[in-house]
C-alpha cells in the first residue's frame, strides 16, 4: 500500500487498503478460531491436520492464505498486481528497484502463509494427545480435557469468517485491470479524486500523442503488464512450492537448512540482535532512571517527602496543643490566672517607663 502511493498510483494502494481489510482481517480472525479450537496453543509446531478437525476454519483460511499469496483469480491477486505493475511503469517513479524489491516480499508473503497453512492444516496432528469426551456435566467442570478437545468454532465465530473470506475471492473484480480483460472500475470511481487517473494516463503515453500512437503504446504496455503479471505469479507459486516441500514433503529440509546457514540462521532467529541491544541500550537504562531517580529520588523523597512531613509536622503540632484541652476546670482557671498575671505583669513593667 505504501509502495503504491508512494510511486504516485493512489488508487492501486487504496484498491490494496480495500482487499487487505478482507483477507488480513479474515487471517486474523481464523488465527483466534485455531487458538480456541486447540484450547489456547500458539505454536504451529504443535498443530497439523487440523483441515478434518475444523474444517470450516480450514477453508475460511484457505481464502485468505491464497488471496494474500497472490495467487490468481483471488482478490489479492488483482491489487497487488497493480501495485507491482506501477511499481515499475508508474511516471517519474517507477524503476526496477522498486519492481524487484515488491516482487520478492510477495514471494516472501506466499512463503510464510503457505508454511502456515501446511503445518497448521496439513500431515498429522502434532500437540498433545486429545482426552477422551466426558459426559456433558462433567465436561463443565474439567477444563483441562476440555482443553486439549479439538472442536470447531462456533456460529458466532465462524460467520464473520465466511463473509470475510467471500470477500477475499470476489472482492477483487471491481479492480480488475484493462491488461487482464477487465475496466477496473475502481480506478474509475477514484479517477475524480487524484489529478492523473492510473488507468487513463498509463506509462509512457502523452495526452498530445495521435491516437493511433496512443492506442499503441497502450497496447504494448498491456503485453508489457501481462508479462510482469506472469513474473508475479510465478514468485506466488513459488512460495507455494517451497512450503509445500519444506513444511508437508520434506519435513527435514529447515533443520538442515538452518544448520547449513548456521550463525547466520541464527542471527536472522533472534532478529539480527536488534531486540535485545535495543532493550540494553535503550529500555533498560530507562527503566533504571526511572526507578532511581523519578520514582525513589523525585517521588519518593521530593513529593512523598514534603507531603508526609508536612503531615507529620501537622499532627506533631496538633498533638501539643490537644495536650491544652484536657477538660479539665481547675487546669483552664490555671492557665486564665497565669495569662492574667502576665498581662497585669507587662503593663506595669509599660507603665513603668
Amino acid at each position: 500500500m505504501f509502495l503504491g502511493c508512494g510511486v504516485a498510483a493512489f488508487s492501486a494502494g487504496i484498491f490494496h487498503l480495500m482487499t487487505h481489510a478482507f483477507f488480513k482481517g479474515l487471517l486474523f480472525l481464523a488465527a483466534g478460531s485455531v487458538i480456541h479450537a486447540l484450547g489456547g496453543e500458539q505454536d504451529m509446531r504443535n498443530m497439523g491436520g487440523l483441515r478434518t478437525r475444523i474444517p470450516w476454519t480450514f477453508w475460511c483460511t484457505t481464502a485468505g492464505t491464497f488471496a494474500i499469496a497472490g495467487i490468481p483469480l483471488f482478490s489479492g491477486f488483482f491489487s497487488k498486481d497493480q501495485i507491482l505493475w506501477k511499481a515499475y511503469s508508474s511516471p517519474g517513479y517507477g524503476n526496477w528497484v522498486f519492481w524487484g524489491i515488491a516482487v520478492f516480499t510477495a514471494f516472501l508473503t506466499s512463503f510464510y502463509m503457505f508454511r502456515l497453512w501446511f503445518m497448521t492444516f496439513f500431515g498429522t496432528y502434532r500437540g498433545p494427545e486429545e482426552h477422551p469426551h466426558e459426559p456433558p456435566g462433567q465436561e463443565k467442570h474439567d477444563h483441562a480435557s476440555h482443553q486439549h478437545r479439538i472442536h470447531e468454532s462456533p456460529k458466532v465465530m465462524l460467520l464473520p469468517m465466511v463473509v470475510l473470506a467471500v470477500l477475499s475471492v470476489v472482492g477483487g473484480y471491481i479492480g480488475v485491470p484493462r491488461a487482464l480483460g477487465g475496466s477496473n472500475h475502481f480506478d474509475q470511481f477514484l479517477a475524480p479524486v487524484f489529478k492523473v487517473s492510473a488507468e487513463a494516463m498509463p506509462a509512457g503515453t502523452s495526452p498530445g500523442k495521435p491516437a493511433g500512437d496512443a492506442a499503441a503504446e497502450r497496447a504494448e504496455a498491456g503485453n508489457i503488464e501481462l508479462a510482469f503479471t506472469a513474473i508475479s505469479v510465478l514468485g506466488a507459486f513459488l512460495g507455494l512450492f517451497l512450503a509445500w516441500l519444506f513444511y508437508l514433503r520434506r519435513r527435514d529440509l529447515p533443520d538442515r537448512v538452518a544448520a547449513g546457514f548456521g550463525w547466520f540462521y541464527d542471527a536472522v532467529r533472534e532478529k539480527f540482535y536488534v531486540d535485545d541491544l535495543y532493550q540494553t541500550a535503550v529500555v533498560q537504562p530507562l527503566i533504571g532512571l526511572s526507578s532511581v531517580v523519578l520514582w525513589r529520588g523525585l517521588d519518593e523523597r521530593g513529593i512523598d517527602a514534603t507531603a508526609n512531613d508536612s503531615a507529620d509536622s501537622a499532627r506533631d503540632v496538633g498533638d501539643r496543643l490537644r495536650r491544652m484541652q484536657s477538660g479539665s476546670i481547675r487546669s483552664y482557671a490555671g492557665w486564665v490566672a497565669a495569662g492574667a498575671a502576665v498581662i497585669l505583669a507587662y503593663m506595669m513593667w509599660a507603665g513603668a517607663r
